[in-house]
């Protein structure tokens, strides 16, 4: 879902690996090449140089082929965190935008299940709070009406036609009921 995203990830995690392969190999050659360095020996010396040389051919090697893996499975691996995010992101911005019926589905392996459960919980109370909003702004747009019939019925001081003028424009900025 997100490409970009995930790939950074990866390369985040090879940079990782190869610069701990990277002190690995100091803490493994090091001690060698200080013994290649303190002995006089020559014999000693072609030994140590031996080994160092057959290590070296074995272990970087080794380091590139588990760098590459385990950068690979990076990308499986934040598939299964990076999805659900863009799915919950997107979630949340129909809820910021008013759309409170949208809810959060994700797969049987994907990580975030708990935000999932709270994000839809989240938009069922936001559902349930807009629908009550709506039915009490029907309730109140009746009695208006009502007390508006009553009002033109009866002699009432300018000023209470007034703050029913007023009631009425507050009245109009409520949601209308579906």
């Amino acid at each position: 879902i997100q490409p970009w995203y995930q790939l950074r990830i990866a390369v985040t995690v090879l940079l990782f690996i190869v610069g701990y392969s990277l002190l690995l190999g100091f803490l493994m050659f090091y001690p060698l090449q200080h013994e290649f360095a303190a002995t006089a020996n020559p014999d000693q010396q072609f030994w140590i140089a031996r080994q160092v040389l057959e290590l070296h051919k074995r272990f970087w090697p080794a380091v590139l082929v588990v760098a590459v893996l385990v950068a690979a499975q990076s990308i499986f691996v934040t598939h299964r965190v990076v999805g659900p995010a863009y799915h919950i992101q997107r979630v949340m911005e129909g809820f910021a935008a008013g759309n409170y019926g949208m809810r959060v589905r994700l797969r049987r392996w994907d990580r975030l299940k708990e935000l999932e459960t709270t994000v839809n919980a989240l938009g069922e109370d936001l559902d349930l709070r807009e629908t009550a909003q709506r039915e009490s702004a029907g309730r109140l747009r009746a009695a208006l009406a009502d007390l508006k019939v009553r009002i033109e019925e009866t002699g009432v001081p300018p000023g209470v036609r007034q703050a029913l003028v007023e009631i009425e424009r507050i009245v109009a900025d409520l949601p209308m009921p579906n």
